[in-house]
Parts: C-alpha cells; sequence; structure tokens
C-alpha cells in the first residue's frame, strides 16, 4: 500500500470508529474534520477538553491532547509509514486505538488529568488506557 492510500483507509476506518462511539454514546458530538494540504485533521472537543488526530499523505499519524484547564499532551506520534509494514493491521489498530479514547472520553465527558495517555503502534492500548478507564468506572459513572 503506498503513502496516498494509507492516508485514505486510516482517515475513512478513523471515521468510522468515531461515528460509531457516538451512537453507542447517545450524544451529539462536536467534531471538525478537515483536510488541508495533503494533511486531515480530526479535532474532537468536550466541555473545553480536546483531543487532536492529524494524517498526514507522507504516510505519519500525530495526535495530542488538552484538557479543560490547558494542560496538553504535546504533539505525539502515534505512527511514521514504512513500506515493510503490514498497513492494514496498523489502520485497524489506529482506529480502534482512538475510537476507544473517544468512546471513553464521551463517557468521561473530560480528559482531566489524563492528557498524558500514550498510545501508538506498538504500545499496549490496554495498559495506557486502563488508569483513564478504572476512573471512568469509579467516578463518572457514580455521578
Amino acid at each position: 500500500m503506498d503513502k496516498i492510500d494509507f492516508q485514505k483507509k486510516a482517515v475513512a476506518a478513523l471515521f468510522s470508529k468515531l461515528a460509531e462511539g457516538c451512537t453507542k454514546a447517545g450524544v451529539n458530538p462536536n467534531i471538525t474534520i478537515a483536510t488541508r494540504h495533503s494533511v486531515t485533521c480530526f479535532q474532537l472537543r468536550r466541555r473545553g477538553n480536546d483531543i487532536y488526530i492529524t494524517v498526514k499523505q507522507l504516510g505519519e499519524v500525530h495526535y495530542h491532547l488538552t484538557d479543560m484547564r490547558g494542560k496538553t499532551s504535546g504533539r505525539k506520534i502515534y505512527y511514521r509509514y514504512s513500506p515493510q509494514d503490514s498497513h492494514e493491521q496498523i489502520i485497524e489498530k489506529f482506529a480502534d486505538d482512538f475510537g476507544r479514547l473517544y468512546k471513553d472520553f464521551l463517557n468521561a465527558d473530560s480528559l482531566c488529568g489524563f492528557t498524558d495517555i500514550c498510545l501508538s503502534y506498538g504500545v499496549d492500548t490496554d495498559m495506557e488506557l486502563k488508569k483513564y478507564e478504572d476512573y471512568i468506572r469509579t467516578e463518572c459513572q457514580q455521578n
């Protein structure tokens, strides 16, 4: 798969997961999707919190998280294109990881204290999201 096809398929897969998350959560989301100069940007906002994901035609996927207090993760790299990688698996994991983060984000209504979440193709998503999901189960669902 070349870089342009990688971008197209990654964007379509992520869009599908975000729509699925909104449907399951039953919310009307604040999502902006824009493509400029070979870069597709997803901006997911809720109550002053922000998840910003970019998928570049160069085959790079970046993101940053900002909470309502202005604390930010800075730009983090999820994946950089390499021709020998299994791109279908990478796209599937990318969409699953960010679909799961977005579902959690909608359930928690906040990123407060969790902008340090570090997702990447080579990282165990369960370990990275464990504290955030534990917080959601104990604190958010009691209210």
